[in-house]
């Protein structure tokens, strides 16, 4: 019996750049709660390249990915999307440089 477990690993290597590379996008373009169009527009084309069904606008900006791969367990995962307001002094190559104005403007 063959363990599934060790095949999805050996199988991510093949989209490993590709996955950093939206990682890193996203990073860089950060986006607030009910504004990150930009993001579920990224997420929703990483996942329909992917091979997902993809319904998109779920609460407004909210995007749905589903697999099929016929019988077995289901895996369903959960993740937010939306950015904090803070100001990244990480120095990575792929940190945001995104502000975001005070309630007075300033930023």
């Amino acid at each position: 019996m063959t363990n599934r477990a060790h095949t999805v690993p050996a199988g991510l290597d093949g989209i490993r750049t590709h996955l950093e590379e939206v990682y890193q996008d996203l990073h860089r373009h950060p986006e607030l709660g009910l504004r990150e169009h930009r993001t579920a527009g990224k997420v929703s084309g990483a996942l329909r390249s992917f091979g997902y069904e993809v319904t998109d606008g779920v609460g407004g900006t909210g995007v749905i990915g589903v697999l099929e791969n016929g019988d077995g367990p289901t895996v369903m995962a959960r993740a937010d999307m939306d950015a904090l307001p803070v100001r990244e002094q990480t120095g990575l190559p792929y940190a945001s440089t995104a502000t975001v104005p005070a309630p007075d403007g300033t930023e």
